[in-house]
């Protein structure tokens, strides 16, 4: 009897407890939509730290090149290999692409370039879905000039991409011994006018690239 007493209480304790894990309160059918519905944009960049903004907010804008007479391209068709060419722009502003024959790309945007050719390529039914790519590989349409105390000043071609100040002092010829050491930069970048001091020593003996900036078209190089 006694061990007969003693079952009945454990069965008693087990479904009590049963009980209490199954009449915890479900969640409401709108918390539940709640926690399933997915962030909007909105939310998840509210979510974000403050320092991704401000980081992005602070991140330079170059402005995009455009293709000139003289400058040499690279242009590919993803998957159709037999479409690459590599052409200089005519003084008329064109290069000559396999099937469609002259495209005028002087004066565009690289990427207003990419879409010409894709749309002549799409339009006369050669590539279904064509992604043109087009990298430069010379710079001559771009110019700089180098003023003051250089062996040969004048107006100088951007040869390369990404081409700095002291390449382009070089390529006049490097300072005279009259000349400075530091020499000034004027241009524009973004819209906005800089001037600029650039230490040729720091840069060349000091190792200091950093301090060697990026020249674009129009820029004035002054070495006093």
């Amino acid at each position: 009897m006694r061990y007969l007493f003693q079952a009945l209480l454990l069965a008693l304790a087990l479904a009590q407890g049963a009980y209490a894990q199954t009449a915890r309160p479900a969640p409401s059918p709108q918390a539940q939509r709640q926690a399933a519905q997915p962030q909007t944009p909105r939310q998840a960049a509210q979510s974000q730290p403050a320092e991704s903004a401000q980081s992005a907010a602070q991140t330079p804008q170059r402005a995009e090149t455009v293709l000139g007479v003289g400058d040499m391209i690279r242009a590919t068709v993803y998957q159709n290999p037999d479409l690459t060419v590599e052409a200089r722009i005519s003084e008329l502003g064109q290069i000559n692409f396999p099937l469609i024959g002259n495209v005028v790309v002087g004066g565009s945007t690289i990427a207003v370039a990419e879409q010409k050719i894709a749309k002549s390529l799409r339009d006369g039914g050669f590539v279904l879905r064509p992604q043109v790519t087009i990298q430069v590989t010379q710079i001559r349409s771009n110019q700089v000039s180098i003023l003051g105390q250089v062996n040969k000043p004048g107006r100088y071609p951007i040869d390369m991409v990404g081409s700095k100040v002291s390449e382009m002092v070089a390529a006049a010829g490097g300072v005279l011994p009259t000349g400075a050491d530091v020499v000034t930069l004027v241009g524009n970048r973004n819209g906005n006018p800089i001037k600029l001091d650039i230490d040729l020593p720091a840069i060349l003996q000091a190792g200091k690239s950093e301090l060697d900036m990026t020249v674009e078209n129009g820029d004035i190089i002054y070495v006093d």
